[in-house]
């Protein structure tokens, strides 16, 4: 008996949506205007409309099964009547009795097919748009939050240096002998490697002693210059607060009120509830607040690497059907583009 799992490639427990997945894609890659296209298509039909109905499903297991046992599952194409030439047919025969891994491969293809499927309507005059066109309204938001995290550090700096002198000058006077000291020690480390290489003991003893007290030295001024740094962390960590305040205000007051930041008006985008009415101040902010809190919290435990984090999960709406980074499907938003009207 034929084997239909094998016909649409695809594991005997597969699910529905599997299995309509690479009924689609085998039937969209036949031939249906030559004969043997239209008997492979007329398989394929048969194979769906058996494995989509769970009765005539668990019937057709009990028989694969049975057939297994007795050998004859898929003795109807081994027996397929030969070419003229003594090949056997080719394309959805061969695809037939290809290895598990094949079947494992189309099974994976009918999953993408169905994750390219869209499951949101978008509202009229609208469509999900272009990647180019995201990732330039990205890319253009970015520099600007880019623009006020700078700024926020460089007045956060300017508040310290005036309200502290002493203790700025005191850092950076540090800085100025840790970089001393460094020159000191790789000039004794170079001579070290000659004294090595002309075996003068006598020398590398002494070079290599001044190389030692310039380590020593690095690790005391090193000591001093961040005690003296954790003084002045309250403005920073305060600067750091703000850029991320002003940046929250950035992304969330003009998208609450027109749902576009400045990148989505250049791009004629905007972002929109699933169900395709305006976001407003409460989805706004649940859907940047996500964003902002999450950089906020790991920035002091993962410095830059945490703006790579949150990125990562803002851009898998290139892996999404309707195009939703994790904060979209958070705050159950979508956007769409209206470049048409």
């Amino acid at each position: 008996m034929d084997d239909y799992y094998s016909l649409l490639g695809v594991d005997a427990g597969a699910s529905v949506d599997d299995i309509r997945g690479a009924y689609r894609v085998r039937k969209d890659g036949l031939d249906t205007a030559s004969d043997s296209g239209k008997a492979d298509a007329a398989k394929l039909n048969k194979a769906w409309n058996v494995l989509s109905d769970p009765y005539q499903r668990g019937r057709y297991d009990q028989q694969r099964a049975a057939a297994a046992e007795s050998d004859t599952l898929g003795a109807d194409e081994e027996d397929e009547t030969t070419s003229s030439n003594g090949s056997g047919p080719q394309g959805l025969r061969a695809t037939a009795r290809n290895s598990r891994q094949a079947r494992q491969q189309s099974t994976r293809e009918a999953r993408q097919a169905r994750m390219k499927t869209p499951t949101i309507a978008l509202p009229a005059g609208t469509k999900f748009p272009a990647p180019k066109q995201r990732i330039i309204a990205m890319v253009i938001d970015l520099l600007v939050l880019i623009v006020l995290v700078s700024g926020s550090q460089i007045a956060a700096q300017a508040v310290a240096k005036s309200q502290k002198p002493a203790i700025v000058k005191e850092v950076d006077q540090r800085n100025a002998d840790i970089t001393k000291q460094n020159k000191i020690k790789s000039d004794a480390d170079t001579r070290v490697s000659a004294d090595k290489k002309t075996n003068n003991t006598t020398a590398q003893a002494t070079d290599q002693k001044i190389s030692d007290d310039a380590k020593a030295e690095i690790t005391r001024l090193t000591k001093q210059r961040d005690d003296a740094a954790a003084k002045l962390n309250p403005y920073f960590i305060g600067g750091i607060a703000i850029a991320f305040f002003l940046g929250f205000l950035y992304l969330a007051i003009p998208t609450a009120l027109t749902g576009r930041t400045l990148g989505k008006r250049i791009q004629h985008l905007k972002t929109l509830r699933e169900d395709g009415s305006p976001l407003g101040l409460r989805g706004a902010v649940v859907r940047f607040g996500l964003i902002v809190l999450v950089t906020f919290v790991l920035y002091f435990v993962l410095q830059q690497i945490a703006a790579v984090i949150v990125l990562f999960g803002v851009t898998m709406w290139m892996r999404n059907p309707n195009m939703q980074g994790v904060h979209d499907r958070f705050a159950h938003t979508i956007v769409v583009s209206d470049a048409g009207n």
